[in-house]
């Protein structure tokens, strides 16, 4: 067993790996000065140029990248932002798996903070004013002029290039959506009590946040709040505000402090813009902003051992435990200590308009988590929509079921908030009213509509595809494949096919959710075939994928149509006649070895060919059904003669006998006469 144990494998020869000819990347040769919160760093070179240096990440978290944005990023002509310079998804050998790759120009300096719980020299005020800020800034301006945001501005993503001239360089935006690896001390609050994976889009106000509390970490030589758990860090923030509870113990330039607070501050109404940061740059100075504390209660209210003073601490406390958060609401303490205590009647209406919308319809499963979440929205509305421990904000909900399905943990919760309409209800109790919010409503009603829905090709599979355009169909039978579009679907169906258990569908119901979200031409009445008798069944998986292949391509998959020649055998005997049957079963298989499913679908659903086959079936009925009568009507007349007979014959036998009998006596009379 030790001599097994300590047995070395020879490594395999890994070659380049190409993506799409553009460029290669050299899985032998990993770059970990350069890996990301969204995947490790690999040596690249362009296909046709070398002089140029790359690195690739190599995409490897339960959640899409931004591939939406990837583009507009490219676009950006900035020497402070990293830049892209190509993307897509590759056959990733180590894994033997089919990855997705983002490549950048390598950055000529060092990273400013290799972990967060680092140590550096400070940075003297001075630089930062007139060096880092001015240059993030300009890059932050360059990202919002595309309607994106950063969701990355921490000094862990920042290199600085130690030249004639300093410059610091922005890093990876787009591997991960934004703000997933975000560390919580760079998030505004509201975004920072929200899951990682449910922040959302964000907006460039949430990147100027960071921008305030990346200046500090600079100056301070170390991120705010290091040493401390994030949970007592969010408490403080909570109790104090964020610039209070960041700079607490820390002497802070003058230089400095007009612009800390002005970004480090938790209502993004009153955050600095771009254009304050710009008037102040050149040289005009603005009101100082006070830090806005949150509204103390005189009395705290009691709830599970612990003492909650503002309405932002009691939403946060409420969440972690619905059970007994229902029992304050319901008994009427929470509204009393919102009206006689914290003196808030607006606050204590918007929690009476929350419970009652939460009990409009009866008492039902589930209800103490659907009270408190609702409740949890009116107390604190700029926060995340809080459920069974998960807590969302509206925009994030892609993200958050794109890795609870991805890692198998299921999203059932996040579709009951959308089927309770908790995001509408979330959008109802905003101080202010955006326009793209009557989007988010639209796109919502859509949303719970299909999760309603339990056919296959609706449900959960669908909501994940709906709000998520660029996630890879999480199929267990192509997942490893990676495919983005239904032409990269049918291409990893193709693959699969060769190795397909006998019998299995291919169409599961994320292929057919995938499916019907990314072909909004397809007919979704034929989806209903999906759930239909084993015979229909097969034939329909066959029209939905004839109709994909059409649409996206590839122009041959003969792995995907001999796997569902395997699977069509109830098909083949919709067909009566059992010589037509094998004629269509070899045509069928011949048929699939061209790989053109539409030629397939035409053969097993001709229904020229079914109508003949039904027509011959019951002129073969009808046929037999004539035979039978005439064979009946024989045997009864058969029947009939032999009954027939047997009554003459015991007449004919009656008759001899009286005949023979007759006889008899006058042979016996005139022998008698004779011996007379």
């Amino acid at each position: 067993m030790m001599a097994a144990a300590n047995r070395e494998f020879p490594v395999p020869d890994l070659g380049p790996v190409d993506l799409g000819g553009r460029a290669e990347i050299q899985p032998t040769a990993p770059l970990p000065a350069f890996d990301t919160a969204g995947g490790r760093a690999y040596l690249c070179h362009r296909a046709r140029e070398k002089k140029t240096e790359l690195f690739a990440i190599i995409c490897d978290k339960p959640v899409p990248p931004r591939i939406e944005a990837m583009s507009s990023f490219r676009a950006i002509d900035n020497n402070n932002l990293l830049h892209l310079m190509d993307w897509g998804v590759v056959d990733w050998t180590p894994e033997h798996r089919r990855r997705f790759v983002c490549v950048f120009e390598r950055p000529s300096g060092r990273r400013i903070m290799e972990r967060l719980d680092d140590v550096i020299e400070g940075v003297a005020d001075d630089a930062l004013v007139r060096v880092v800020l001015p240059q993030l800034t300009g890059v932050l301006r360059d990202i919002a002029q595309r309607s994106l945001s950063c969701g990355a501005l921490n000094p862990t993503n920042l290199f600085i290039r130690e030249s004639a001239a300093a410059a610091v360089v922005l890093g990876d935006c787009v591997s991960l959506p934004p703000g997933y690896a975000q560390p919580l001390v760079f998030e505004p609050l509201d975004r920072a009590l929200a899951d990682r994976a449910g922040r959302g889009n964000g907006t460039i106000a949430d990147d100027l946040y960071a921008l305030g509390v990346t200046l500090l970490s600079l100056y301070l030589g170390r991120a705010p709040g290091r040493g401390m758990d994030e949970q007592t860090l969010l408490q403080a923030r909570m109790d104090k505000g964020s610039y209070s509870a960041l700079t607490s113990g820390s002497r802070i330039p003058q230089s400095l402090v007009e612009p800390l607070r002005g970004l480090i501050t938790d209502d993004a109404r009153q955050r600095w813009t771009l254009n304050d940061l710009d008037m102040w740059m050149q040289g005009r100075r603005l009101s100082p902003k006070q830090a806005q504390l949150p509204k103390r209660a005189p009395r705290p209210l009691e709830f599970q051992g612990k003492e909650i003073w503002h309405v932002r601490g009691a939403a946060w406390a409420f969440s972690k435990a619905p059970v007994a958060a229902a029992q304050v609401i319901e008994r009427g303490e929470l509204e009393r200590w919102l009206r006689r205590t914290l003196n808030d009647e607006a606050k204590a209406e918007a929690v009476v308009n929350a419970v009652r919308s939460a009990t409009s319809g009866g008492r039902a499963s589930n209800v103490e988590e659907r009270l408190v979440a609702r409740v949890c929205t009116a107390l604190d509305p700029p926060g995340p929509l809080r459920y069974k421990g998960r807590a969302i904000m509206p925009d994030g909900f892609g993200t958050a079921l794109a890795e609870a399905m991805a890692s198998g943990e299921g999203g059932q919760a996040l579709a009951e908030m959308i089927v309770g309409q908790l995001p509408a209800f979330w959008i109802s109790v905003q101080a202010e009213y955006k326009a793209e919010q009557v989007v988010m409503i639209q796109q919502f009603d859509a949303v719970r509509a299909v999760l309603e829905n339990t056919s296959p090709g609706f449900g959960i599979e669908r909501a994940l595809y709906g709000l998520n355009q660029v996630a890879p169909c999480l199929s267990p039978a192509v997942a490893d494949w990676y495919p983005l579009t239904l032409g990269d679907l049918m291409a990893a169906l193709d693959a699969a096919g060769a190795g397909a258990t006998s019998g299995r569908d291919p169409m599961d119901r994320h292929v057919a959710a995938f499916i019907a979200t990314r072909n909004p031409k397809l007919n979704e009445r034929v989806l209903a075939t999906l759930a239909a008798e084993s015979a229909r069944r097969p034939v329909g998986v066959l029209a939905i994928l004839a109709d994909t292949q059409r649409r996206a391509g590839p122009p041959k998959v003969p792995g995907l149509a001999l796997w569902m020649t395997s699977i069509l055998d109830p098909s083949f005997k919709r067909f009566r006649n059992l010589r037509k049957r094998e004629e269509v079963r070899t045509a069928a298989q011949k048929a699939a070895r061209e790989g053109v499913l539409d030629a397939l679908l035409s053969i097993v659903d001709d229904p020229k060919a079914l109508t003949q086959d039904h027509h011959g079936f019951l002129d073969a009925m009808r046929r037999h059904e004539s035979l039978t009568a005439r064979i009946n009507k024989i045997e009864e007349a058969l029947g009939d003669r032999s009954e027939v007979a047997a009554s003459r014959g015991k007449r004919v036998a009656a008759m001899v006998a009286s005949g023979i009998s007759l006889a008899g006596l006058a042979l016996i009379v005139t022998l008698m006469a004779g011996l007379k």
